[in-house]
């Protein structure tokens, strides 16, 4: 594993050829939140505007969906087919907006009363993990209710406080598994469930750009 960046980063957010780094200093006591652009291309770093990462997030009108949002920094995001974005937000409330932030459906995404860690959709299957309940639902985002269910808190299983969530093009699904220190595959055909790689630290997100895999681990962001 190669390093990025150190225990500053806080997020990541995928590019077409790179990846955004959120990254949280403090300064007097207050806290700062930047960002830092690599790219693939020229493979270097550079920091970059709120602004830049507003528009990768959530397109030229990101002022309209900043109003709708509370934290629109940190909460999580998705296109669906229809060209709406539906967004999470830290305590669970959620909403479903058109092009120009105008909210279409909005209530909740919770399990024992926890907001979702993190989403991961297709099409409208919606993916979330609850890292306190040990436990990833697959929820119907056409009646937005739960449908199957992959651990829980009086289960025995794999998963342990699952956070970061990524489907693959090969039908499976790969889940940060914080509490064990590695991140497991998820067969979405017959739910058997495989080691994908291991750390010795705990992991919290993985993306993958083209070829190239980057993952967060509390020291910082690495490439595997």
């Amino acid at each position: 594993m190669k390093q990025v960046l150190g225990s500053e980063a806080a997020g990541l957010f995928p590019l077409p050829n790179g990846f955004i780094i959120i990254t949280k200093a403090f300064e007097d006591e207050i806290e700062k939140v930047s960002f830092k652009l690599i790219s693939f291309d020229t493979y270097t770093m550079s920091t970059v505007s709120r602004k830049v990462f507003m528009l990768a997030k959530f397109g030229e009108n990101y002022p309209a969906f900043e109003m709708q949002v509370e934290d629109p920094i940190f909460c999580k995001v998705a296109l669906l087919p229809d060209g709406k974005v539906f967004t999470v937000m830290q305590d669970g409330r959620a909403k479903v907006m058109d092009e120009n932030g105008y909210v279409t459906w909005q209530g909740t995404l919770k399990y024992n009363g926890q907001a979702a860690n993190e989403i991961a959709v297709d099409g409208y299957d919606l993916w979330a993990s609850f890292s306190d309940s040990n436990a990833i639902i697959y929820f119907n985002m056409r009646t937005m209710r739960e449908e199957l269910r992959i651990g829980g808190p009086n289960v025995k299983s794999s998963i342990c406080k699952p956070e970061g969530l990524w489907l693959t093009p090969h039908n499976s699904m790969l889940v940060c598994n914080s509490g064990a220190n590695n991140i497991l595959e998820i067969n979405l055909k017959d739910y058997t469930v495989s080691v994908y790689a291991e750390f010795n630290e705990s992991v919290h997100k993985f993306i993958k750009v083209n070829s190239n895999e980057l993952i967060l681990l509390d020291s910082g962001v690495y490439k595997i």
